[in-house]
């Protein structure tokens, strides 16, 4: 099946629009791709890359043409929608995305403090310094 729209053919008059998008996320993806130092980050990152590639190549070479280019759909999922392995990767991805950034874990592996928590253990180390003779 022929979709010319994002996921469930939503936007189906808009190709060349969910093909700039896809242009987007590839390159914001490459240029973080320096700043990952995490494994987690390296996978949710890498499926989400996959899944836009595998659709930027149809939507540059399938017909109708460049830009406007129709992803082959070919998984149904009961009915209720068809989609490809690129969708799979996509979605995938951006679960285990959304999971990261709710476990608080940056991209470099690291698990930054929120303001509030840095200054309580800014005024802990003070109250510290000002105890001890």
């Amino acid at each position: 099946m022929r979709n010319s729209g994002a996921a469930f053919s939503i936007g189906e008059e808009t190709t060349w629009l969910m093909t700039l998008v896809a242009v987007a996320v590839t390159a914001a993806i490459l240029w973080a791709t320096p700043r990952i130092g995490s494994s987690r980050w390296a996978l949710s990152l890498g499926l989400v890359l996959g899944g836009s590639l595998g659709n930027l190549y149809d939507r540059f070479f399938r017909e109708p043409g460049p830009l406007r280019g129709h992803v082959i759909d070919f998984i149904d999922y009961g009915g209720l929608f068809v989609g490809n392995v690129a969708d799979i990767a996509i979605v995938a991805g951006a679960v285990l995305l959304i999971w990261l950034v709710f476990a608080n874990i940056g991209i470099d592996g690291t698990r930054p403090q929120h303001a509030a928590g840095a200054h309580e253990d800014a005024v802990d180390d003070r109250n510290d310094q000002e105890e001890t003779p």
